[in-house]
């Protein structure tokens, strides 16, 4: 009788334990182990390969990290219209002639400071079927500072970034959000105390 209790309770701890898995199509998804985790650090590299070409002023350089078939969401407000590889270059000519030392301080501005700048796959979704291991979807945090060409203003500019990724490891399509507003606004402080 004790040896029929004993086999009755570990069957019982086995099926809480197995219910307790992922579903094998989530777990599936979450099993990219270090082919994702390689790809991940490649896309890492490749933001910092952008960051350093923007704080050069090196347009080949940094169109080179980008497809040309690039979608990208501005961070400004434009109607919520997706705009091409050709837009996005334009915009980043403007930084350019307007902007020197343009750098990516990565994690810069997070509350945790020791929390990581790149993020990418997802424990939790609230999109049914939408978690995954895929380093697509990743997530940039930092600041961006500079300083203004012509009122010599030092600019600081808290970012967030969602990076999606090609076969090729170039950026596929870019959701960019920053307070452009909050650039003029020390551009004009700056220019009123000085």
């Amino acid at each position: 009788k004790k040896m029929k209790k004993i086999f009755t309770l570990m069957t019982l701890v086995v099926l809480v334990l197995s219910s307790c898995q992922m579903s094998p199509e989530a777990d599936a998804k979450m099993s990219g182990g270090q082919e994702d985790q390689a790809t991940f650090e490649k896309q890492i590299e490749t933001h910092t390969t952008f960051a350093k070409a923007f704080n050069e002023e090196n347009m080949e350089m940094l169109m080179s990290t980008v497809a040309d078939t690039l979608k990208w969401s501005p961070a400004f407000y434009n109607e919520n219209k997706i705009l091409g590889v050709e837009d996005f270059k334009s915009q980043i000519q403007v930084y350019f002639d307007q902007f020197d030392e343009v750098t990516f301080h990565p994690g810069e501005g997070l509350i945790n400071e020791d929390a990581p700048a790149y993020w990418a796959g997802s424990h939790y979704s609230s999109g049914e079927g939408m978690v995954t291991s895929s380093p697509n979807g990743m997530r940039v945090y930092g600041t961006w500072s500079a300083i203004h060409t012509e009122t010599g203003a030092k600019i600081y500019n808290k970012y967030y970034g969602v990076l999606n990724f090609n076969s090729d490891n170039k950026v596929a399509e870019i959701s960019d959000w920053m307070d452009i507003s909050g650039m003029q606004a020390q551009i004009e402080n700056h220019v009123a105390n000085n």
